[in-house]
């Protein structure tokens, strides 16, 4: 497996997270919208069980890193 490994700062960090969490919520747009049983609505659900699974990787490693602050989303 291959691996990419950046620097970032703490804005850019806190973009990310905004950007992960606003993807989470139209994915979830999606299921509501076709439902769970579509292929539509399964495909987003899987996206959704991937996205969680990263961000939570991501916090784990960023916690030590950044202060709370990084991890607001709302503006």
């Amino acid at each position: 497996m291959r691996v990419l490994e950046l620097k970032i700062d703490r804005s850019t960090f806190n973009l990310l997270w905004k950007s992960l969490h606003a993807r989470e919520e139209a994915l979830l747009r999606r299921v509501e919208e076709y439902g769970e049983d579509s292929d539509e609505g399964a495909d987003a659900l899987n996206d959704i069980m991937a996205l969680r699974l990263y961000r939570k990787e991501l916090r784990e490693d960023a916690e030590p890193v950044f202060d709370a602050n990084a991890f607001l989303t709302d503006d």
